[in-house]
C-alpha cells in the first residue's frame, strides 16, 4: 500500500514538473521579442548587428569628410552655423565610433545599449540640424544608407527611432503602450500548450 502512494505521488510530482517547466522557461527570457529584435522571431544575427554598426562607422566617417567639403563650398562657409552642423557631425561619428568599439561581437545588447541609444540621439539631432542645409546628391545618399543602419539598430535594440521624418512612428507608442497594460497577464500567454 505504502508503494502505490509512493508511486501515485512521484507521477503526481512529475507531472506538476513537466508542466511547469515551459512556464519557468518562458519566464527566465522575460522580454517581447517584438520589441528588441528586427526578425521579430525572438532573436537577432549577431553577425548581422556587428556588420551594421561597422558599416554605420564608415558610412559616418565619409558623411563628415564630404559634409565639411559641402559646408566649405557654401554661402555658410566660415559662419558659426558652419561649425554647429560640422560639431553635429562630429558628435554623430564619434557616438557611432563608442558604439563600435562597445558593440563587440554583438551577443550582449545590454552592454552596447547605452551607446546604441546616443547613436539614435546623435543622428536625430544631426538630421535636425543639417537636414535642410544638405547640398548634394552625395550627402543625400550617404545619409539615406544611414538612416537604413539607425533603423536596422533601433529594431535590434528595442529603442524607437524616428527615422528622421518628424515624429515617431505612432504604431509602435501605441503597441507599446498595450505591451504595459498587459505585461501582468502576458506570462501565460508564452507556455507553450501542447496543440
Amino acid at each position: 500500500m505504502t508503494n502505490r502512494h509512493t508511486l501515485k505521488f512521484s507521477i503526481l510530482a512529475a507531472a506538476i514538473l513537466a508542466l511547469s517547466l515551459p512556464a519557468a522557461a518562458a519566464a527566465q527570457w522575460g522580454g517581447y521579442p517584438q520589441n528588441r529584435y528586427p526578425d521579430n522571431r525572438g532573436r537577432y544575427d549577431e553577425r548581422g548587428l556587428r556588420d551594421s554598426v561597422h558599416r554605420l562607422d564608415r558610412l559616418a566617417k565619409d558623411f563628415e569628410r564630404d559634409m565639411d567639403r559641402a559646408l566649405d563650398r557654401s554661402r555658410v562657409n566660415g559662419t558659426r552655423q558652419e561649425d554647429r552642423i560640422n560639431e553635429e557631425v562630429h558628435q554623430f561619428r564619434k557616438a557611432v565610433g563608442n558604439l563600435k568599439s562597445r558593440v563587440g561581437n554583438g551577443r550582449d545588447l545590454n552592454r552596447s545599449a547605452n551607446e546604441a541609444r546616443r547613436v539614435l540621439e546623435e543622428g536625430q539631432q544631426l538630421n535636425r540640424v543639417a537636414r535642410p542645409r544638405w547640398f548634394d546628391g552625395r550627402l543625400v545618399s550617404q545619409w539615406s544608407q544611414i538612416q537604413q543602419e539607425l533603423r536596422y539598430i533601433s529594431n535590434v535594440y528595442g529603442f524607437s527611432h524616428n527615422g528622421g521624418y518628424g515624429r515617431d512612428d505612432d504604431w509602435r507608442r501605441r503597441n507599446d503602450r498595450n505591451d504595459r497594460n498587459n505585461r501582468d497577464n502576458d506570462w501565460w500567454r508564452r507556455i507553450p500548450f501542447p496543440q
